[in-house]
């Protein structure tokens, strides 16, 4: 792995927990997934090994939670695969991509489909789509970051048509100000080329153990197992938090209300109507498949559209720009713009050059946003000197001081 790419996985490590969706669909027979799998060069799940220090009965009760997990994913990807066919006028905007075959079967459709996500998802999905389905001047890949809106507008400056905006398990890696960010981001890009945003992370998180359960047949052994590799999988899994934020933390009117602050209308469409013919490993006809069904009935997706008079946000940020000199032990770095996925590794990377750090010195009078992954980068930092008294921070705005507080970040870097 190249330099580049191992500060990537270090400031943002969540791009990870998408390998196994790509394995996952694979493992279901999907032909195009199968294809991909092999040009990224991704082993399959059968070439995972068990872990020696996990007892042998636990290894087996956790194989059995497998149907669960290909249910999950594969469904995911399938029936919003179904939607994307009704809205046959659109322009797809997948947020992200993921490691999915997604753009491969776009392709064979013959329609336009951007592919947003990670630099470090981008940069392997898009030659190993490349190979599959070869020069395709309608499919894109772009590396983004969603609460960028710099980063997503660039893509689409020349695109014509409405958009149908796609999310499917992202909203759950955000805090509540960078779900604000990513609200207000989708707006403006929705307010330029119309179109609207399909969103199934809040039916698939209150969905969630119904489908677990139908799977396993109600067996409250698998059943506990299940929710409980799931509540510590929430936790801490690729150092991120995950569901916190009003999406899953509020009510449905909680969070409609929310909606309708960030000037967006709402509309339930029924999943019913775009089911796949299997899903996951479950055979068709089965009593399982039959239970799954049901539950998936009752599920909806949420389009979300522009209110009518929306205010228009057209601020822009300070360009990103990152000078610092190293000397007598003391790293020092002035940092302008937003500090995110996209720019974090920039300084990382000047950090890393300096030999024998004794004090660190940043001057952020002018950055005007940092994401989780920007204060990632700043608590490495922090971690490495020995003395954290010498640790400072100059010049720090209001708007700066929050995002560190609502994190809990200023118990560390304050």
């Amino acid at each position: 792995m190249d330099n580049v790419q191992e500060l990537r996985e270090i400031v943002n490590p969540v791009f990870n927990t998408a390998k196994s969706c790509v394995q996952l669909h694979a493992a279901t027979g999907d032909e195009d997934s199968r294809q991909l799998l092999g040009a990224l060069g991704f082993g399959g799940f059968a070439d995972a090994k068990d872990n020696d220090r996990v007892p042998a009965e636990l290894v087996e009760k956790v194989k059995r939670l497998f149907p669960v997990y290909t249910v999950l994913t594969d469904s995911r990807f399938q029936i919003v695969n179904n939607l994307i066919k009704s809205f046959s006028d659109r322009t797809v905007v997948d947020l992200p991509c993921g490691y999915t075959a997604r753009g491969i079967k776009m392709s064979r459709q013959g329609r336009v489909y951007y592919g947003f996500d990670l630099p470090a998802v981008t940069d392997d999905i898009a030659p190993a789509t490349a190979k599959i389905i070869g020069d395709d001047k309608n499919i894109h890949y772009a590396a983004v970051d969603a609460t960028n809106y710099d980063s997503m507008a660039a893509p689409l400056k020349d695109e014509k048509k409405d958009l149908l905006i796609t999310t499917e398990g992202l909203l759950m890696y955000f805090t509540q100000q960078e779900l604000e960010e990513v609200f207000s981001n989708i707006r403006r890009i929705l307010q330029k080329h119309g179109g609207s945003w399909i969103i199934v992370d809040r039916t698939y998180y209150t969905h969630d153990s119904a489908i677990a359960s139908a799977v396993l047949d109600n067996d409250p052994g698998l059943v506990a197992l299940y929710t409980a590799i799931t509540k510590k999988a929430a936790g801490t899994a690729a150092d991120v938090k995950f569901n916190d934020n009003i999406i899953f933390k509020g009510t449905d009117e909680e969070i409609k209300t929310f909606i309708g602050k960030m000037g967006f209308e709402v509309k339930e469409i029924g999943m019913g109507d775009y089911l796949p013919d299997h899903f996951g490993v479950l055979a068709p006809m089965s009593a399982e498949d039959a239970r799954v069904r049901d539950v998936f009935r009752g599920m909806n997706f949420w389009e979300l559209t522009v209110k009518e008079n929306s205010e228009q946000n057209t601020a822009q940020d300070i360009p990103f720009h990152v000078e610092s000199e190293f000397a007598d032990g003391k790293f020092t770095a002035r940092i302008e713009g937003r500090v995110d996925t996209i720019t974090a590794p920039q300084l990382l990377e000047q950090f890393q050059k300096a030999d024998g750090v004794k004090a660190i010195e940043l001057d952020i009078e002018k950055m005007s946003y940092i994401s989780s992954a920007g204060l990632r980068v700043l608590l490495i930092m922090y971690k490495a000197l020995e003395d954290k008294s010498q640790f400072n921070l100059a010049g720090m705005t209001d708007s700066v001081k929050e995002i560190m507080e609502v994190t809990g970040f200023d118990q560390f870097l304050l």
